[in-house]
Protein backbone atom coordinates (compact mmCIF):
# COMPACT_ATOMS: atom_id res chain seq x y z
CA UNK A 1 0.00 0.00 0.00
CA UNK A 2 1.54 3.34 -1.18
CA UNK A 3 2.07 5.86 1.43
CA UNK A 4 -0.50 8.64 1.48
CA UNK A 5 -3.35 6.19 1.82
CA UNK A 6 -1.74 4.13 4.78
CA UNK A 7 -1.25 7.50 6.37
CA UNK A 8 -5.29 8.35 5.45
CA UNK A 9 -5.89 5.04 7.12
CA UNK A 10 -3.90 5.98 10.41
CA UNK A 11 -5.61 9.62 10.48
CA UNK A 12 -9.00 7.51 9.94
CA UNK A 13 -8.52 5.07 12.88
CA UNK A 14 -7.14 7.67 15.30
CA UNK A 15 -10.76 10.10 14.86
CA UNK A 16 -13.35 7.02 13.94
CA UNK A 17 -16.14 7.48 16.56
CA UNK A 18 -18.07 4.80 18.30
CA UNK A 19 -20.52 3.15 16.77
CA UNK A 20 -23.07 4.34 19.10
CA UNK A 21 -22.41 7.43 16.96
CA UNK A 22 -26.06 9.05 15.91
CA UNK A 23 -26.75 10.83 12.45
CA UNK A 24 -24.39 8.60 10.43
CA UNK A 25 -24.56 7.68 6.87
CA UNK A 26 -22.21 5.47 6.08
CA UNK A 27 -23.88 3.82 2.61
CA UNK A 28 -26.98 5.54 2.48
CA UNK A 29 -27.76 7.30 -0.78
CA UNK A 30 -26.61 10.89 0.76
CA UNK A 31 -23.45 9.27 0.82
CA UNK A 32 -22.45 9.09 -2.89
CA UNK A 33 -21.86 11.43 -5.96
CA UNK A 34 -21.19 10.29 -9.22
CA UNK A 35 -20.35 12.24 -12.18
CA UNK A 36 -19.79 11.96 -16.09
CA UNK A 37 -18.58 14.14 -17.79
CA UNK A 38 -19.22 13.00 -22.49
CA UNK A 39 -17.49 15.63 -24.24
CA UNK A 40 -17.58 17.05 -27.79
CA UNK A 41 -14.68 19.28 -28.75
CA UNK A 42 -12.86 20.85 -31.75
CA UNK A 43 -9.18 22.48 -31.00
CA UNK A 44 -6.86 24.29 -33.70
CA UNK A 45 -2.96 24.85 -32.86
CA UNK A 46 -0.34 23.07 -31.82
CA UNK A 47 0.41 20.04 -30.04
CA UNK A 48 -1.22 20.03 -26.74
CA UNK A 49 0.59 19.52 -23.58
CA UNK A 50 -0.75 15.96 -22.90
CA UNK A 51 0.86 14.80 -26.01
CA UNK A 52 4.30 16.50 -25.41
CA UNK A 53 3.99 19.85 -27.20
CA UNK A 54 3.62 23.37 -25.69
CA UNK A 55 -0.04 23.78 -26.14
CA UNK A 56 -2.02 25.71 -23.46
CA UNK A 57 -5.30 23.79 -23.51
CA UNK A 58 -6.49 20.48 -22.72
CA UNK A 59 -6.44 19.64 -26.43
CA UNK A 60 -4.46 20.50 -29.38
CA UNK A 61 -4.01 20.61 -33.33
CA UNK A 62 -3.50 17.32 -35.59
CA UNK A 63 0.33 18.76 -36.62
CA UNK A 64 -1.96 22.63 -36.53
CA UNK A 65 -4.85 21.07 -38.20
CA UNK A 66 -7.87 21.22 -36.46
CA UNK A 67 -9.02 18.02 -34.70
CA UNK A 68 -12.42 16.97 -33.50
CA UNK A 69 -12.77 14.84 -30.77
CA UNK A 70 -15.48 12.79 -28.98
CA UNK A 71 -14.09 11.58 -25.48
CA UNK A 72 -15.36 10.29 -21.75
CA UNK A 73 -13.75 13.50 -20.68
CA UNK A 74 -13.74 12.61 -16.84
CA UNK A 75 -15.60 9.82 -14.43
CA UNK A 76 -15.67 10.44 -10.73
CA UNK A 77 -17.18 8.62 -8.06
CA UNK A 78 -16.98 10.34 -4.47
CA UNK A 79 -17.93 8.46 -1.03
CA UNK A 80 -19.03 11.07 1.67
CA UNK A 81 -19.17 8.83 4.52
CA UNK A 82 -21.03 10.76 7.52
CA UNK A 83 -19.78 9.21 10.71
CA UNK A 84 -21.69 11.78 13.39
CA UNK A 85 -22.57 15.31 13.06
CA UNK A 86 -19.15 16.84 13.34
CA UNK A 87 -16.89 14.22 11.89
CA UNK A 88 -17.28 12.99 8.11
CA UNK A 89 -14.76 11.72 5.48
CA UNK A 90 -14.27 12.07 1.08
CA UNK A 91 -13.00 9.26 -0.65
CA UNK A 92 -13.21 9.95 -4.36
CA UNK A 93 -11.78 8.01 -7.45
CA UNK A 94 -11.26 9.28 -11.02
CA UNK A 95 -10.42 8.20 -14.66
CA UNK A 96 -9.92 11.15 -16.77
CA UNK A 97 -8.76 10.96 -20.39
CA UNK A 98 -5.22 11.98 -20.86
CA UNK A 99 -4.40 10.86 -17.52
CA UNK A 100 -1.46 8.52 -17.16
CA UNK A 101 -3.40 6.27 -14.35
CA UNK A 102 -7.16 4.80 -15.73
CA UNK A 103 -8.79 4.59 -12.78
CA UNK A 104 -6.76 6.37 -9.60
CA UNK A 105 -7.02 8.19 -6.13
CA UNK A 106 -8.18 11.99 -6.39
CA UNK A 107 -9.09 12.95 -2.26
CA UNK A 108 -9.34 10.72 0.73
CA UNK A 109 -9.58 13.03 3.87
CA UNK A 110 -11.25 13.15 7.11
CA UNK A 111 -13.54 16.04 8.19
CA UNK A 112 -13.92 17.43 11.74
CA UNK A 113 -16.12 20.37 12.89
CA UNK A 114 -17.65 21.57 15.70
CA UNK A 115 -20.96 22.58 16.64
CA UNK A 116 -23.55 26.10 15.70
CA UNK A 117 -21.78 29.49 17.68
CA UNK A 118 -19.96 32.36 17.44
CA UNK A 119 -16.58 30.51 16.69
CA UNK A 120 -16.63 27.43 14.98
CA UNK A 121 -13.26 25.01 14.39
CA UNK A 122 -12.93 22.53 12.13
CA UNK A 123 -9.84 20.15 10.73
CA UNK A 124 -8.81 18.08 7.65
CA UNK A 125 -6.73 15.58 6.96
CA UNK A 126 -5.44 13.16 4.47
CA UNK A 127 -5.09 14.11 0.83
CA UNK A 128 -6.36 17.19 -0.76
CA UNK A 129 -6.36 20.06 -2.36
CA UNK A 130 -5.32 23.03 -0.93
CA UNK A 131 -8.37 25.83 -0.47
CA UNK A 132 -7.26 27.66 -3.15
CA UNK A 133 -10.10 27.60 -6.62
CA UNK A 134 -12.81 29.97 -6.51
CA UNK A 135 -13.88 27.38 -9.30
CA UNK A 136 -13.78 23.78 -8.29
CA UNK A 137 -16.38 23.16 -6.20
CA UNK A 138 -18.10 19.30 -4.82
CA UNK A 139 -17.07 16.26 -3.96
CA UNK A 140 -15.31 15.39 -7.08
CA UNK A 141 -13.88 19.23 -7.05
CA UNK A 142 -15.45 19.99 -10.23
CA UNK A 143 -15.39 23.21 -12.67
CA UNK A 144 -18.70 24.83 -11.56
CA UNK A 145 -19.54 27.69 -13.99
CA UNK A 146 -17.52 26.82 -17.08
CA UNK A 147 -15.64 23.29 -18.44
CA UNK A 148 -12.21 25.22 -18.15
CA UNK A 149 -11.22 26.84 -15.20
CA UNK A 150 -8.38 30.12 -15.67
CA UNK A 151 -5.00 29.37 -15.16
CA UNK A 152 -4.61 29.53 -11.59
CA UNK A 153 -7.31 26.85 -10.88
CA UNK A 154 -6.06 25.19 -14.08
CA UNK A 155 -1.98 24.72 -12.04
CA UNK A 156 -3.79 24.26 -8.31
CA UNK A 157 -5.49 21.32 -9.84
CA UNK A 158 -2.45 19.44 -11.92
CA UNK A 159 0.68 20.50 -9.91
CA UNK A 160 -0.62 21.47 -6.06
CA UNK A 161 -2.33 18.82 -4.09
CA UNK A 162 -0.87 17.68 -0.74
CA UNK A 163 -1.07 15.49 2.22
CA UNK A 164 -2.15 17.87 5.16
CA UNK A 165 -3.20 18.04 8.39
CA UNK A 166 -5.16 21.58 8.00
CA UNK A 167 -7.11 23.45 10.88
CA UNK A 168 -9.33 26.65 10.53
CA UNK A 169 -11.36 28.98 12.88
CA UNK A 170 -13.95 30.82 12.04
CA UNK A 171 -14.99 34.00 14.42
CA UNK A 172 -18.35 36.16 14.14
CA UNK A 173 -17.24 39.83 15.39
CA UNK A 174 -20.45 41.54 14.89
CA UNK A 175 -21.94 41.61 11.57
CA UNK A 176 -18.86 40.43 10.25
CA UNK A 177 -16.66 37.09 10.01
CA UNK A 178 -13.34 35.87 9.62
CA UNK A 179 -11.99 32.85 9.10
CA UNK A 180 -8.28 31.78 9.88
CA UNK A 181 -6.71 28.27 7.74
CA UNK A 182 -3.37 26.76 8.71
CA UNK A 183 -2.00 23.42 7.09
CA UNK A 184 1.23 21.33 7.55
CA UNK A 185 2.01 19.28 4.52
CA UNK A 186 4.37 16.62 2.29
CA UNK A 187 4.01 15.34 -0.89
CA UNK A 188 4.07 18.19 -3.15
CA UNK A 189 7.26 18.64 -3.87
CA UNK A 190 7.74 18.19 -7.76
CA UNK A 191 5.40 21.26 -7.50
CA UNK A 192 6.98 23.83 -10.34
CA UNK A 193 8.31 21.56 -12.68
CA UNK A 194 5.34 22.14 -15.43
CA UNK A 195 4.92 25.84 -14.32
CA UNK A 196 8.89 25.61 -15.66
CA UNK A 197 8.99 23.80 -18.32
CA UNK A 198 5.44 24.21 -19.99
CA UNK A 199 4.19 27.37 -18.78
CA UNK A 200 0.69 28.10 -17.83
CA UNK A 201 -2.15 26.49 -19.27
CA UNK A 202 -6.00 26.25 -19.33
CA UNK A 203 -7.74 22.56 -18.95
CA UNK A 204 -9.66 20.58 -16.07
CA UNK A 205 -7.55 17.93 -15.68
CA UNK A 206 -6.48 16.44 -11.93
CA UNK A 207 -3.76 15.44 -10.66
CA UNK A 208 -4.35 12.02 -8.90
CA UNK A 209 -1.89 10.13 -6.31
CA UNK A 210 -0.05 8.39 -8.53
CA UNK A 211 -0.78 10.05 -11.69
CA UNK A 212 2.31 11.90 -13.68
CA UNK A 213 2.09 14.36 -16.93
CA UNK A 214 4.60 14.67 -19.47
CA UNK A 215 6.68 17.18 -20.20
CA UNK A 216 7.06 19.68 -23.49
CA UNK A 217 10.50 18.96 -25.35
CA UNK A 218 13.21 20.32 -22.30
CA UNK A 219 16.29 22.79 -23.12
CA UNK A 220 19.44 21.28 -23.10
CA UNK A 221 20.93 21.79 -19.93
CA UNK A 222 18.65 20.30 -18.28
CA UNK A 223 17.79 16.56 -20.19
CA UNK A 224 20.85 14.78 -18.22
CA UNK A 225 18.86 15.98 -14.39
CA UNK A 226 14.97 15.89 -15.98
CA UNK A 227 13.07 13.02 -16.92
CA UNK A 228 10.68 13.50 -19.54
CA UNK A 229 7.34 13.29 -17.15
CA UNK A 230 7.02 14.60 -13.51
CA UNK A 231 4.82 13.17 -10.82
CA UNK A 232 3.68 16.40 -8.34
CA UNK A 233 2.64 14.57 -5.74
CA UNK A 234 6.05 12.64 -5.20
CA UNK A 235 8.04 13.05 -1.87
CA UNK A 236 11.91 12.71 -2.19
CA UNK A 237 12.86 15.46 0.48
CA UNK A 238 11.15 14.77 3.92
CA UNK A 239 10.16 18.29 4.15
CA UNK A 240 7.36 19.26 5.83
CA UNK A 241 5.73 22.87 4.12
CA UNK A 242 2.89 25.02 5.05
CA UNK A 243 -0.04 27.03 3.68
CA UNK A 244 -2.32 29.22 5.15
CA UNK A 245 -5.57 31.31 4.02
CA UNK A 246 -7.57 34.54 5.72
CA UNK A 247 -11.27 34.75 4.55
CA UNK A 248 -13.07 37.97 5.54
CA UNK A 249 -16.82 38.41 4.93
CA UNK A 250 -18.03 41.97 5.81
CA UNK A 251 -21.63 42.62 6.32
CA UNK A 252 -22.18 43.20 2.36
CA UNK A 253 -22.43 40.70 -0.62
CA UNK A 254 -18.67 40.62 -0.66
CA UNK A 255 -16.11 38.06 0.44
CA UNK A 256 -11.54 38.44 0.14
CA UNK A 257 -9.47 35.88 0.99
CA UNK A 258 -5.51 35.76 1.09
CA UNK A 259 -3.96 32.90 0.30
CA UNK A 260 0.32 31.93 1.35
CA UNK A 261 1.95 28.67 0.34
CA UNK A 262 5.24 27.41 0.60
CA UNK A 263 6.27 24.04 0.07
CA UNK A 264 9.90 24.36 1.66
CA UNK A 265 11.67 21.79 -0.95
CA UNK A 266 15.11 21.44 -0.70
CA UNK A 267 16.05 21.84 -4.61
CA UNK A 268 18.64 18.78 -4.43
CA UNK A 269 16.72 16.02 -3.22
CA UNK A 270 15.84 13.64 -6.73
CA UNK A 271 14.97 10.18 -7.29
CA UNK A 272 14.29 8.50 -11.09
CA UNK A 273 15.63 11.99 -12.53
CA UNK A 274 12.91 14.23 -10.79
CA UNK A 275 14.33 16.82 -8.13
CA UNK A 276 12.12 18.52 -5.12
CA UNK A 277 11.48 21.89 -6.39
CA UNK A 278 10.91 24.94 -3.45
CA UNK A 279 7.34 26.52 -5.01
CA UNK A 280 6.31 29.48 -2.87
CA UNK A 281 3.31 31.97 -4.17
CA UNK A 282 0.46 34.27 -2.82
CA UNK A 283 -2.84 34.03 -3.78
CA UNK A 284 -5.70 37.13 -3.71
CA UNK A 285 -9.34 36.00 -4.25
CA UNK A 286 -12.52 37.99 -3.97
CA UNK A 287 -16.16 37.26 -4.66
CA UNK A 288 -19.48 39.73 -5.34
CA UNK A 289 -22.55 39.21 -6.05
CA UNK A 290 -24.56 42.30 -8.30
CA UNK A 291 -27.99 42.00 -7.83
CA UNK A 292 -30.21 38.75 -8.02
CA UNK A 293 -28.55 37.12 -10.97
CA UNK A 294 -25.09 38.42 -11.35
CA UNK A 295 -21.71 36.82 -9.47
CA UNK A 296 -18.01 38.34 -9.89
CA UNK A 297 -14.69 36.51 -9.27
CA UNK A 298 -11.02 37.46 -9.18
CA UNK A 299 -8.03 36.06 -8.37
CA UNK A 300 -4.31 37.67 -8.77
CA UNK A 301 -1.18 34.85 -7.88
CA UNK A 302 2.38 35.33 -8.13
CA UNK A 303 5.47 33.67 -6.82
CA UNK A 304 8.60 31.77 -7.28
CA UNK A 305 10.23 28.50 -8.04
CA UNK A 306 13.48 27.03 -7.42
CA UNK A 307 15.85 23.92 -8.46
CA UNK A 308 18.75 23.11 -8.03
CA UNK A 309 22.06 23.61 -5.78
CA UNK A 310 23.53 27.53 -5.48
CA UNK A 311 26.17 28.20 -8.01
CA UNK A 312 28.45 31.47 -8.34
CA UNK A 313 26.44 31.80 -11.57
CA UNK A 314 23.05 31.46 -10.02
CA UNK A 315 20.27 28.40 -9.04
CA UNK A 316 19.83 26.81 -12.25
CA UNK A 317 16.15 26.66 -11.99
CA UNK A 318 14.85 29.97 -10.97
CA UNK A 319 11.76 31.43 -12.51
CA UNK A 320 8.92 33.66 -11.21
CA UNK A 321 5.18 33.18 -12.09
CA UNK A 322 1.94 35.36 -11.89
CA UNK A 323 -1.32 35.18 -13.45
CA UNK A 324 -4.94 36.79 -12.58
CA UNK A 325 -8.48 36.57 -13.88
CA UNK A 326 -11.95 38.84 -13.86
CA UNK A 327 -14.56 35.91 -14.52
CA UNK A 328 -18.72 37.37 -14.19
CA UNK A 329 -21.34 34.69 -14.35
CA UNK A 330 -25.06 35.84 -15.24
CA UNK A 331 -28.12 33.77 -15.21
CA UNK A 332 -30.36 34.55 -18.28
CA UNK A 333 -33.44 31.97 -18.18
CA UNK A 334 -32.84 28.97 -16.91
CA UNK A 335 -29.20 29.05 -17.92
CA UNK A 336 -26.53 30.57 -17.10
CA UNK A 337 -23.43 32.30 -18.91
CA UNK A 338 -20.22 33.07 -17.54
CA UNK A 339 -17.13 35.00 -19.48
CA UNK A 340 -13.66 35.42 -18.02
CA UNK A 341 -10.63 37.12 -19.09
CA UNK A 342 -6.91 35.53 -18.50
CA UNK A 343 -3.55 37.06 -18.01
CA UNK A 344 -0.28 35.16 -17.42
CA UNK A 345 3.37 35.32 -17.25
CA UNK A 346 6.57 33.76 -16.31
CA UNK A 347 10.09 35.14 -16.07
CA UNK A 348 13.17 33.26 -16.24
CA UNK A 349 16.04 34.58 -14.04
CA UNK A 350 18.73 31.74 -14.36
CA UNK A 351 20.95 30.72 -17.63
CA UNK A 352 17.84 32.62 -20.40
CA UNK A 353 21.20 31.84 -23.08
CA UNK A 354 20.62 28.08 -22.81
CA UNK A 355 17.32 27.69 -21.36
CA UNK A 356 14.43 30.00 -21.72
CA UNK A 357 11.43 30.05 -19.70
CA UNK A 358 9.70 33.15 -20.20
CA UNK A 359 6.26 33.60 -21.21
CA UNK A 360 3.71 35.82 -21.44
CA UNK A 361 0.15 35.37 -22.82
CA UNK A 362 -3.59 35.67 -22.04
CA UNK A 363 -7.24 34.17 -22.81
CA UNK A 364 -10.39 34.73 -23.29
CA UNK A 365 -13.47 32.02 -22.40
CA UNK A 366 -17.13 32.49 -22.72
CA UNK A 367 -19.77 29.74 -21.52
CA UNK A 368 -23.55 28.27 -21.30
CA UNK A 369 -24.71 26.08 -18.89
CA UNK A 370 -27.80 24.87 -18.31
CA UNK A 371 -29.71 21.90 -17.11
CA UNK A 372 -31.54 19.32 -18.72
CA UNK A 373 -32.79 17.18 -16.14
CA UNK A 374 -32.48 16.77 -12.44
CA UNK A 375 -29.64 14.54 -13.10
CA UNK A 376 -27.98 16.14 -16.29
CA UNK A 377 -26.90 19.46 -17.62
CA UNK A 378 -25.32 20.86 -20.96
CA UNK A 379 -22.32 23.04 -20.82
CA UNK A 380 -20.62 25.01 -24.09
CA UNK A 381 -17.54 26.71 -23.57
CA UNK A 382 -15.94 28.78 -26.77
CA UNK A 383 -12.05 29.85 -25.35
CA UNK A 384 -9.16 31.30 -27.02
CA UNK A 385 -5.49 31.48 -25.88
CA UNK A 386 -2.65 34.00 -27.00
CA UNK A 387 1.08 33.55 -25.62
CA UNK A 388 4.67 34.03 -26.55
CA UNK A 389 6.87 31.21 -25.46
CA UNK A 390 10.33 31.49 -26.73
CA UNK A 391 11.21 27.76 -26.31
CA UNK A 392 8.83 26.74 -28.53
CA UNK A 393 11.25 28.04 -30.98
CA UNK A 394 14.55 26.94 -29.41
CA UNK A 395 13.69 23.52 -28.42
CA UNK A 396 10.15 22.66 -30.24
CA UNK A 397 9.49 22.97 -34.01
CA UNK A 398 6.53 25.82 -33.24
CA UNK A 399 7.25 29.47 -33.66
CA UNK A 400 7.65 31.23 -30.03
CA UNK A 401 3.70 33.62 -30.55
CA UNK A 402 1.41 30.90 -30.82
CA UNK A 403 -2.97 31.40 -30.92
CA UNK A 404 -5.47 28.76 -29.97
CA UNK A 405 -8.98 28.42 -29.94
CA UNK A 406 -11.40 25.09 -29.25
CA UNK A 407 -14.63 24.81 -28.45
CA UNK A 408 -16.50 22.04 -26.60
CA UNK A 409 -19.96 20.70 -25.36
CA UNK A 410 -20.28 19.08 -22.15
CA UNK A 411 -23.07 16.61 -21.43
CA UNK A 412 -22.61 16.00 -17.53
CA UNK A 413 -24.52 13.50 -15.54
CA UNK A 414 -24.53 13.35 -12.22
CA UNK A 415 -26.30 11.60 -8.93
Amino acid sequence: MFRPVSACLSIAAAFLPSPACAQSDLIGEEAWDARLDLRASVAGGETGFLDGGFGKLRYGGDGGETQPRLKIASADIAWKPQFSFSLSGLVSVTHQDGQSNEIDLSEAFLKWRSGPGATRVSARAGLMWPPVSQEHTGSTWHVEDSITPSAANSWIGEEVKVLAFEGSIEQQLGEHTLELTAAAFRHNDMSGTVLTFRGWALHDLKITAHGDLPLPPLPPPNQPYQDTITTPFWEVDGKTGYYARLDWRPPLPVSVNVFRYDNFGDRVSSRELQTSWRTRFWNIGAMAQLGDRTVAKAQAMWGNTLVGPDTPWGIPGDVDFATAYLLVSQDVGEGKITVRGDWFETTDNSFVATANNDEDGWAAMIAYKRPLADFAEAVAELIHVDSDRPSRELYGTWAAQQSQTMFQLALRLHI
